[in-house]
């Protein structure tokens, strides 16, 4: 036991004690949520400041109402002063009859940047159909479906035409927006009572709390089960290629440098789990949120995780033993790749009914059980107490088959050189020792 302590100790320094590792724990957050957080700083704050767009009013009727629309929205855009979106410039054409060589013109003062985008409105638009066809508006521009300006365009001409059709029908159209008018469906959680018999207000259910915050743990695990995992097949592959190991195993045998390297391994992801951890509950406190932190799961959290890494890395360590360099890794590596980012294909549905039937199955098959138990757990839904705790018996089943395979793996492979076994033979060494 001794010697799995040293090793241990020695495989946690060697991760944790880098600078690598620190930058990774850096950039790994920034990496994954930096993209959103990117879109939303730059959002209206880059491109033009205005947007030229021709419209082609057949009606007659609905270029002055666009063009005072667009003017007031000129005013909504501004942000003490500064102006966080581009203005949008209306121009028509005298003609009322639209042509085909009339939009080939067109499509071409966009091609060359002349203006933006422009819009054909039929002459009936704002008229009462007759049957169930509707006139059609169109809008023309090199990438018309994400236009933020084809979203307003289609708002404001609606708006509009639903007033004059109800004028046209005399029917008052305050009346309509009174009668329409939105009635909002508040979410709500359930109601609990004391044993004192009181009842207790449910809280809201807000987005962020519902699907963000599951879908936040999930991805710390993924991400800490990443950090722990690669590590661990480097190292193996370096010591195999520099011919430390067989100096290691002078001193110790295969199984105790592979399970002195997974409890290594295991410190290191508590480590990140505990600087991350920090990190969250810092910004939560700062933004008045530390509501929001589970901490009800964080123990379970802690127990898969710990499996989780155990089981993976136990894996990678089996695989950087076979292989004699990193490329001949990564290909054999790709199926578990698959299986680890499993559960981020389909969390959206979990996360939406954490208590169906798919949710419940697929958390009891692993390797998926430790991201998906944590998904459900993180989520609003009470999940029963039995099924986290069937999902550690379950997970701590595969986690130990699967470091008795990887073990007859590395004492093979840790010590074998020249061609790379295929994946047959790795299945005989894990079945047959």
């Amino acid at each position: 036991m001794g010697k799995v302590f040293v090793i241990a100790v020695r495989e946690y320094r060697a991760i944790v004690g880098t600078k690598a590792f620190l930058i990774a724990i850096i950039m790994m957050p920034i990496l994954m949520g930096g993209g959103i957080a990117v879109q939303i700083f730059l959002h209206n704050r880059l491109g033009p400041t205005e947007r030229k767009i021709m419209v082609l009013d057949s009606s007659g009727v609905m270029f002055d109402k666009l063009a005072q629309a667009a003017k007031k929205r000129d005013n909504e855009i501004l942000d003490n002063g500064k102006q966080i979106g581009p203005r949008y410039v209306l121009t028509t054409s005298p003609a009322l009859t639209v042509t085909e060589e009339m939009r080939y013109d067109l499509s071409e003062q966009v091609r060359k940047g002349l203006i933006d985008a422009f819009v054909e409105i039929p002459v009936d638009v704002d008229k009462l159909p007759s049957g169930n066809k509707q006139p059609q508006v169109k809008f023309y521009a090199e990438n018309a479906v994400v236009s933020d300006e084809l979203h307003w365009f289609q708002g404001k001409i609606n708006d509009f035409v639903h007033a004059s059709r109800l004028k046209e029908a005399k029917i008052d159209p305050d009346l309509v927006a009174r009668a329409t008018a939105w009635i909002n469906v508040e979410p709500l959680g359930l109601v609990n009572r004391s044993k004192a018999g009181q009842f207790s207000k449910p809280r809201e259910s807000k987005i962020e709390e519902t699907i963000f915050l599951p879908f936040g743990m999930m991805m710390l695990m993924f991400m800490v089960v990443f950090l722990a995992a690669q590590p661990m097949l480097e190292s193996v592959l370096e010591e195999k290629s520099q011919r430390i190991a067989e100096v290691l195993l002078g001193s110790a045998n295969s199984f105790q440098l592979m399970i002195g390297k997974l409890i290594g391994g295991v410190g290191g992801s508590l480590t990140v789990v505990v600087a991350y951890a920090a990190g969250g509950c810092a910004l939560a406190w700062y933004y008045d949120a530390f509501r929001l932190v589970p901490l009800r799961i964080v123990p379970w959290f802690i127990v898969f995780q710990i499996l989780a890494v155990m089981l993976f890395g136990s894996i990678f360590m089996a695989v950087g033993a076979a292989v004699n360099q990193l490329k001949e890794a990564q290909s054999m590596l790709m199926p578990i790749w698959l299986l680890m980012m499993f559960p981020i294909f389909v969390w959206f549905q979990v996360v939406r009914d954490p208590m169906g039937s798919f949710a419940t199955w697929i958390s009891f098959v692993p390797p998926a059980t430790s991201l998906m138990m944590v998904l459900r757990m993180g989520s609003t839904a009470a999940v029963p107490l039995w099924q986290p705790l069937v999902g550690i018996v379950v997970m701590l089943a595969a986690t130990l088959v699967c470091i008795f395979a990887a073990a007859r793996i590395f004492r093979i492979g840790i010590l074998a050189q020249g061609k790379t076994p295929k994946m047959s033979e790795l299945f005989r060494w894990a079945i047959r020792g």
